[in-house]
C-alpha cells in the first residue's frame, strides 16, 4: 500500500486504473480516496481525456480509479460510509512498527 499523499493524485490514481485494467487489487493505503474515485469512468472522448479527471490521460470509458483495497487505519479521520462500500476489500490497520 502506497498512501495518497506518499504519491501524488495522479499517480495513485494511474496505479489504480492500471491495475484494475490488468485485473490486479491496489490498496488505497491509510490517506484514504475522494469519493469520485468509486465510480466507472464514462466521460472519455477520443482524445483519451475526462472531465472528471481532467490531469489523466489515456483513459477508456468503463475505467475506474477505484482501489481495489482500502485500507482503514485507526487514527484515520474522515472513513466515511462511501469510502467503506466502494471498497472490494477492506484492510484495517492495527498498529505501526518502529
Amino acid at each position: 500500500a502506497m498512501s495518497l499523499g506518499a504519491l501524488s493524485r495522479e499517480a495513485h490514481e494511474a496505479l489504480a486504473i492500471a491495475m484494475n485494467r490488468i485485473g490486479g487489487k491496489s490498496n488505497s493505503g491509510e490517506g484514504g480516496e475522494d469519493v469520485i474515485r468509486g465510480q466507472t469512468i464514462n466521460d472519455v472522448g477520443e482524445d483519451g481525456k475526462s472531465p472528471t479527471f481532467p490531469h489523466l490521460h489515456g483513459l477508456k470509458n468503463g475505467d475506474t480509479a477505484n482501489s481495489f483495497v482500502h485500507q482503514i487505519a485507526s487514527g484515520r479521520f474522515g472513513v466515511t460510509p462511501e469510502y467503506l462500500v466502494t471498497a472490494k476489500q477492506l484492510e484495517i490497520k492495527m498498529a505501526q512498527g518502529a
